[in-house]
């Protein structure tokens, strides 16, 4: 599996792109949550495009569109891999734990959880 290595302001950044599909600089300021100069969310995304390489860019006119070249589904499960490797040991059972002791869990939640796991089970 590829690693994604993105830093939170990034994955804002990449929040939006996946939501849109492909998007401007401007279209990504207009719906960042955070208050950014133009200039910053250009930098950032070059840098998506050209060391992470996550996104690609063409060019429309007199703006840049920048498309994602991963999925959400793709560079979550590298930082959940990450994140098991060197918080959790390796140990999926202490990350679900962690996970779940600090959050709510709600009975739909907790019969989605039982649904995978019985999945699990069948498939070993």
């Amino acid at each position: 599996m590829k690693e994604y290595r993105l830093t939170r302001y990034e994955l804002q950044l990449m929040d939006v792109l996946w939501n849109l599909g492909e998007a401007t600089v401007q279209d990504v300021c207009d719906r960042i949550e955070r208050d950014l100069a133009y200039t910053t969310v250009m930098t950032t995304l070059n840098l998506l495009v050209t060391k992470k390489n996550v996104l690609s860019r063409t060019k429309r006119g007199r703006a840049f569109v920048y498309t994602p070249l991963v999925s959400r589904n793709e560079v979550s499960r590298s930082i959940l891999s990450d994140l098991k490797a060197v918080l959790f040991g390796n140990q999926l059972p202490t990350m679900m734990l962690s996970l779940m002791d600090d959050s709510e869990i709600s009975a739909q939640d907790s019969e989605v959880l039982k649904e995978a796991i019985q999945r699990l089970e069948k498939n070993q």
